[in-house]
């Protein structure tokens, strides 16, 4: 190979062939990058110095600038060049911290709604209320809107039109306390599949109703009930969601809950519900509507999870003796269960649950820390899943009490198929103790020769 033939072939080599792809290609590549990125390729080339300009994905988060001031101002000058025209975006997440005017942050948001938008996420955590443009319920492209915080939405006059929105999440918004306006946003979204509401502080006294035929996965956290002693009122949650696959429920606010229609199509259900003392209802009421929403869930769902709020509130059953816990129905589909527990009473809930569970494989129970594990009372007969199914099996938070030793050692005693056991220490344990159970449950006669056992510090 001659010389120039050798120049001719480095040329070629190095030859800078992104540069003379089209803008709008470039800027679809750019796209891909962290907003803060992409940005930083204007200083490559002047040709690229105005290519940002044309992504259609933009991701702001002000925490991650250097000076507020250096954020804000970039944003008025993204606001200029977008808001007189037509734009290409179809991805706006806006992350804000620093403390900016309402009317100038909303003029941020309105830059970016456009016709072509697929995804608006904003997250504003400032003193002042920022109002949703009006303009975005009529984006019929939108198909993810997560809202979060100091947003404000005035629905009165509007109306919601997003025929391909799939997911909704709404979180420690204002118009929360505005059932009303929840309902409207559903109604205006016909294939909607995954929602999620959380409000920490719930003022409202309406009656909630999620009614949708394509919702998939519906996650509510109410944790806490803001009471009035001038008004007590009375909360009400209605599920009318014939579809469900994903059910995570915590709710701590509703004095009655109501499930319309049983989803039998329901494959995950995690649930956190519990009786206040400010509530109207009378406690024993209250307890038999809980069981009575809980029943056909355990019956259909492969994947459970049940907090100490509602094994609490089992347990109250099963201590007074209420009907509604017995007879429990087999829960044929249940193959994974994870509970969170202590207590003498929910020790009695534990055995109910197991004996009702003829296909569980993976048990994972979680310690309540702060209370005192009880004696452990032997089933009268050994549960079917401990003889034919349950292979795997996680106690965390063990600390090493009497009751805590003579439940594992009676699962590992009885259990026929076991693979694997885990014990996850809590933080209470010392080191003695530790090799103290470690020695005792080694020791312990196993029904399973493939058993495994675990301890993790």
């Amino acid at each position: 190979m001659t010389k120039d033939d050798r120049r001719k072939r480095c040329k070629e080599v190095n030859k800078d062939m992104i540069s003379d792809l089209p803008n709008v290609i470039i800027g679809h590549i750019l796209s891909f990058l962290p907003t803060k990125d992409a940005l930083c390729t204007c200083i490559l080339s002047k040709s690229w110095r105005e290519l940002w300009r044309s992504l259609s994905n933009f991701d702001f988060d002000d925490r991650t600038w250097k000076s507020k001031i250096i954020f804000g101002n970039f944003m008025d000058r993204f606001c200029y060049l977008h808001n007189s025209r037509e734009n290409s975006i179809t991805k706006f997440r806006l992350r804000v911290n620093g403390s900016y005017p309402s009317s100038r942050m909303s003029a941020w948001i309105s830059a970016a709604i456009k016709d072509n938008l697929e995804e608006l996420k904003l997250w504003i955590y400032t003193a002042d209320h920022v109002p949703l443009p009006r303009r975005i319920f009529s984006c019929e492209k939108l198909v993810i809107l997560d809202l979060g915080y100091r947003i404000d939405i005035d629905l009165l006059g509007v109306g919601v039109h997003f025929p391909c929105l799939k997911v909704l999440h709404l979180q420690e918004l204002p118009m929360l306390d505005d059932h009303a306006s929840i309902e409207k946003l559903l109604a205006g979204s016909p294939v909607l599949e995954e929602l999620k509401i959380e409000h920490e502080d719930c003022e409202s006294r309406n009656v909630l109703r999620i009614c949708s035929s394509s919702l998939k996965r519906l996650i509510i956290r109410f944790p806490f009930v803001a009471y009035d002693e001038k008004d007590p009122g009375c909360r009400e949650l209605t599920l009318d969601t014939p579809n469900l696959e994903l059910l995570k429920l915590t709710d701590l606010v509703s004095e009655k809950l109501n499930m319309l229609q049983i989803p039998y199509s329901l494959v995950e259900a995690a649930l956190s519900v519990a009786y206040k003392h400010v509530f109207t209802i009378q406690v024993d009421d209250y307890i038999d509507m809980a069981v009575h929403l809980l029943r056909p869930i355990m019956t259909i769902v492969k994947i459970l999870r049940l907090c100490d709020t509602t094994m609490r509130t089992l347990s109250d059953a099963v201590h007074k003796k209420l009907p509604c816990v017995g007879n429990l129905p087999d829960f044929q589909n249940l193959t994974r269960l994870e509970i969170e527990a202590s207590g003498n009473d929910r020790w009695l809930v534990l055995h109910e649950i197991l004996k009702c569970s003829p296909k569980l494989e993976v048990f994972i129970l979680y310690k309540d820390s702060t209370e005192k594990t009880p004696r452990w009372r032997k089933p009268e007969f050994v549960p079917r899943c401990l003889r034919s199914s349950l292979k795997v099996i996680e106690y965390v938070g063990f600390e090493s009490e009497l009751g805590e030793i003579e439940m594992a050692e009676y699962v590992i005693k009885n259990a026929l198929v076991l693979e694997k056991m885990t014990i996850e220490y809590g933080w209470k344990m010392i080191h003695d103790f530790k090799e103290r159970v470690a020695e005792r449950l080694t020791e312990c006669r196993r029904g399973s020769k493939a058993c495994r056992i675990v301890f993790s510090p």
